[in-house]
């Protein structure tokens, strides 16, 4: 039997064995596959982590990786030249799964939805753009209609690209190979919950995975996986530090900020090709952005996107005549980033000295914060019309855990096994059902344009006590904060 095997540092070795699974390997030297390698899996976060410079590439081998393993424990007597005709889709579906993505990951598809927010195009354009940039779109065209397709055909039959994109986009939730590539208990998260801190160099998101796939079980009864309760308390540790990954990496306030400052600088560049002016930001009508916006619907105008597009025009971008792309390009590429005013923090603050700890539970604290946040954004641009412009309005939440509806077992939940009887671990463990959620309310602002920020924060203050306040003492008209 061939054995091919790639190392890696987060499964030690990843193998491809047998004839399917080696014939499933040639699509890694496939050009879309192969786009991955300049994509990077957290964007921006490597300016703030400086070894977060893994990419989308080596991530896929892992969910592959992860993914043949879980199989394993469905089709148990299968091996890697008999997994059924769903288990070696479920195999391809794991290594295709990022297949779209576009540059910077998310970043890219934040700033095209902002673009197309802000910019009036015809019917036809916006729609081509929505559905350019949608991850989950340009995967399925990828797996359907490219020389991606092509391979798979030869591998599966003419039927067996679809059976893929099914399973990547999730189409039928009650398939264990379906739950294998797309759940609350995933080869996806299975591997970044590892893969991402890793790199980063944190220690939130350490979990023993070895043990969690020595203790997952499947029940053809229910085609699900399931743990049994003596399980259930490392499950906790795993919802909980994927949580963490949250505060900690992905949604850390100066990869935010660069976000954010990507998306300004995208939207301008692409606000000029719309409008007949490449050439103001520095780059000529063949440039991939170029092509992209003037088609976007070829497969081979996404094919041009990755990071090295944006680092290898920065020199056009930071020397162009536009003033707002000039100015962006040279501060990102500088790592000048944009500062922030927390809400949440001033919020907070507050909060505690007005003791309203002692009147209000920490779930309710929550509720609060998260209404009086954005109110008083609003209420601060009604005031300051002229900042409005300057301040960019950052809001973002995350749960630990989002249970499933039936209340009964499913493929798409972490099931335990109690008494013979499948429950989703959110209706029995008091952690995952605290409903704790991170949440970030904040203002990014350009410190060269924007500098009155001690009058920001004053009129936030203000704005947050009075709400707060009111909280207090409610029947209290007479009352006035000091």
């Amino acid at each position: 039997m061939t054995i091919k095997t790639i190392k890696d540092p987060i499964h030690g070795f990843i193998d491809f064995e047998g004839d399917f699974e080696n014939e499933l390997r040639q699509l890694l030297d496939d050009p879309f596959f192969l786009r991955l390698r300049k994509v990077k899996q957290l964007g921006f976060s490597d300016h703030i982590f400086p070894s977060a410079t893994h990419t989308r590439f080596s991530h896929s081998l892992g969910v592959y990786c992860v993914a043949r393993r879980m199989l394993g424990i469905v089709e148990p007597e299968a091996g890697p030249d008999n997994w059924s005709k769903k288990g070696k889709a479920c195999l391809a579906a794991a290594l295709l799964h990022d297949v779209g993505h576009g540059m910077f990951s998310h970043a890219f598809e934040g700033a095209m939805k902002n673009f197309l927010e802000e910019t009036t195009l015809s019917e036809g354009k916006d729609s081509a753009l929505r559905a350019a940039v949608s991850h989950e779109k340009i995967s399925e065209r990828i797996i359907m209609e490219s020389s991606v397709a092509d391979t798979l055909k030869g591998i599966g039959g003419e039927e067996f690209p679809k059976l893929v994109s099914d399973m990547v986009r999730g189409k039928d939730k009650t398939c264990i190979y379906t739950s294998i590539v797309s759940s609350q208990l995933d080869a996806d998260r299975l591997d970044y919950i590892l893969r991402d801190p890793y790199f980063a160099g944190v220690s939130s998101g350490r979990i023993d995975i070895d043990w969690i796939l020595k203790n997952l079980r499947y029940s053809d009864v229910g085609n699900l996986f399931y743990f049994d309760s003596k399980a259930y308390i490392s499950m906790e540790q795993f919802a909980v530090s994927l949580f963490q990954l949250y505060p900690t990496i992905y949604l850390h306030k100066k990869t935010r900020a660069l976000e954010n400052m990507f998306s300004k600088m995208l939207c301008r560049i692409f606000e000029l090709i719309s409008d007949g002016k490449s050439s103001d930001a520095g780059i000529s009508k063949n440039h991939p952005f170029a092509q992209f916006f003037s088609d976007p619907s070829s497969l081979d105008n996404s094919l041009l996107l990755d990071d090295t597009v944006l680092w290898g025009s920065m020199y056009q971008f930071r020397s162009c005549d536009d003033e707002s792309v000039r100015n962006l390009a040279i501060a990102i590429s500088n790592r000048k980033i944009d500062k922030m005013v927390d809400l949440w923090r001033l919020a907070d603050e507050l909060y505690s000295e007005l003791g309203l700890e002692s009147k209000y539970t920490a779930k309710s604290r929550v509720e609060i914060l998260n209404e009086i946040c954005p109110m008083a954004f609003e209420k601060l641009c009604e005031k300051h019309l002229d900042w409005k412009p300057h301040l960019f309005y950052d809001n973002y939440s995350r749960k630990v855990y989002s249970p499933a509806s039936s209340g009964k077992g499913s493929p798409q939940q972490i099931n335990i096994n109690i008494g013979g009887n499948f429950v989703d671990i959110f209706d029995i463990s008091p952690i995952v059902a605290s409903s704790a959620s991170f949440h970030i309310h904040r203002l990014y602002f350009d410190p060269d344009r924007f500098t009155e920020v001690a009058d920001l924060k004053a009129a936030l203050r203000e704005t947050l006590k009075d709400a707060l306040f009111k909280l207090k003492f409610p029947t209290d008209k007479a009352a006035e904060p000091s």
